[in-house]
């Protein structure tokens, strides 16, 4: 699997008619999508990322509400992955009740997504391996997807988190994007004299000076970056 921010990135591996599934991310919370939006995404996506907000919009922690974000990708086929689930209550809502089984199950069977993506993947294996799920009617009630914005119903005025605006909702001009440009080749170095001109700097001994920047989220990416000096 690929997956990129960039549609024009993923348009090149399509081109290269590669055998990876390509995945988009929308990086942003969204409240809904186009129709011609989603149609966009499927030219060049086999898949789609977006975060926990876009599906359960909160105000201060607490739920306010369900889109049909889930939905609408699902009526043109489109897998949904959702993102980043952790273990720590601070990273839920209130609704949740402070349980990682919870939110992923709400998710699940409430909004019906794809699939998880998250830093305990030791959580996700033990709520797929619940012997509850799948039981149909029988399902125990516990199991059952907690009530978006519930508990703001139960909650006095006062008490009340702030009105929030809206998430934004996706739109073409969000989506496409120019081609990558062309593959420049740079210039080789020229000699004058007794001189060598170089595009880089060296330092006193000679050696040229590498410096490498990693970025670290484990176990969701890592990224290394090599830069000359």
């Amino acid at each position: 699997m690929i997956q990129s921010t960039n549609s024009s990135v993923l348009i090149k591996f399509k081109e290269e008619k590669s055998n990876y599934e390509l995945v988009y991310i929308v990086d942003e919370d969204i409240r809904d999508a186009d129709n011609s939006t989603v149609a966009e995404i499927t030219k060049f996506a086999n898949s789609v990322v977006v975060s926990k907000s876009s599906v359960f919009p909160d105000s201060d922690a607490y739920l306010t509400g369900m889109t049909d974000v889930v939905q609408k990708l699902h009526a043109f086929k489109l897998p949904v992955f959702v993102k980043l689930f952790r273990n720590e209550f601070i990273s839920q809502a209130w609704d949740f009740c402070s349980d990682a089984i919870v939110e992923i199950n709400s998710l699940v069977m409430g909004a019906e997504i794809d699939s998880v993506i998250t830093e305990f993947p030791g959580t996700a294996a033990k709520y797929e391996k619940n012997r509850c799920l799948g039981l149909g009617n029988n399902t125990p009630y516990y199991m059952s997807p907690v009530q978006a914005g519930g508990l703001l119903q139960l909650m006095a005025a006062p008490d009340l988190p702030p009105a929030q605006a809206p998430n934004p909702i996706l739109t073409e001009s969000d989506v496409v994007e120019p081609p990558l440009p062309a593959v420049v080749v740079k210039s080789p170095t020229s000699d004058i004299g007794n001189v060598t001109i170089s595009p880089t700097t060296t330092p006193s001994n000679g050696l040229p000076k590498v410096v490498s920047f990693i970025f670290l989220s484990y176990p969701a990416s890592l990224l290394a970056t090599l830069a000359l000096f």
